[in-house]
């Protein structure tokens, strides 16, 4: 049986992956530092692995065929940063799969994630690109870098929605910037059909949703199908930033001003790579419309 190494499998997106590989012929190892989610205890393929030690991560991942990365934070914490976990994390991983050759390396990164981006968060995401395939030249890496990505559990949509059920105004921060929305389902049906895929190797591949919106679009869009009358009122950038620089000052951080340096170039594609996977994408309104149903 094949065997899939997962790493940030605890996730919203690493979740329904798993439950999706689970159907299929595929014995899976998740790595994760988190405690596991009651959504994954009865899972029947699925090793748990704690990585409490990074020196024991190569015994671990011996006898892998599979490495599948999805591992990201938004928000530095102490002692943990954007370059930890997107770079040296995967420089890291990358040279381990090398050294074991593992023969298939598939990351999740982001849409504009490069060294040459506004923010840290997206900065660190492009070095990371940059040592898989750097470190695993030999091997058959693919990168899928998405949108913003929604469903029953992301932090997004159900952030806003949660937000406008208590509140009748909302001031937006950066409400011009882009977003393309590309459903969770949608993109795990992207990865494992590309897994033996070898069109896909040694790839990159941006994906999103099949239709863009602006972030007020986005509010208006969740109000309407929330049946909630709301007032937005559009922030300018020195405002925006104003009022992030006070609300990093929470003890829980929803967001920062590298979040708003991220939001400064739009999170969608001129080309959607999403359809050489899929011939139908579920928009973010048909998916609101099913769920209000």
């Amino acid at each position: 049986m094949t065997v899939v190494s997962i790493f940030g499998g605890s996730g919203f997106i690493g979740t329904e992956l798993i439950h999706e590989l689970e159907k299929k012929d595929y014995e899976i190892r998740l790595f994760t530092r988190k405690k596991i989610p009651h959504t994954l205890n009865t899972l029947s393929k699925t090793r748990f692995i704690q990585l409490r030690d990074d020196t024991k991560l190569s015994n671990e991942l011996i006898g892998s065929d599979i490495i599948i990365d999805l591992v990201g934070i938004l928000h530095e914490q102490k002692g943990i940063t954007f370059d930890d976990v997107h770079s040296g994390r995967l420089k890291k991983l990358s040279k381990i799969a090398q050294k074991l050759n593992i023969k298939r390396f598939i990351h999740i990164g982001a849409l504009g994630a490069s060294v040459n981006a506004p923010s840290k968060y997206l900065q660190s995401k492009g070095k990371g690109e940059k040592h898989i395939k750097k470190q695993c030249s030999n091997l058959a890496w693919t990168i899928y870098k998405p949108s913003i990505v929604f469903g029953i559990d992301d932090k997004f949509v159900n952030l806003f929605h949660n937000i406008i059920s208590f509140t009748p105004i909302i001031g937006l921060i950066s409400p011009h910037s882009m977003f393309q929305p590309i459903w969770v389902k949608d993109l795990v049906d992207i990865i494992i059909n590309g897994i033996d895929d070898k069109k896909t190797f040694q790839k990159t591949f941006n994906v999103a949703g099949p239709t863009s919106y602006s972030f007020m679009g986005l509010i208006k869009l969740i109000s309407h199908h929330r049946n909630k009358k709301i007032i937005i009122v559009p922030l300018g950038k020195r405002l925006s930033y104003i009022i992030v620089t006070l609300m990093e000052l929470l003890p829980i951080k929803i967001i920062t001003r590298d979040n708003l340096k991220s939001m400064s170039i739009d999170s969608t594609v001129k080309v959607n790579d999403a359809y050489k996977f899929k011939s139908a994408l579920m928009g973010l309104e048909s998916y609101l419309e099913a769920k209000n149903k």
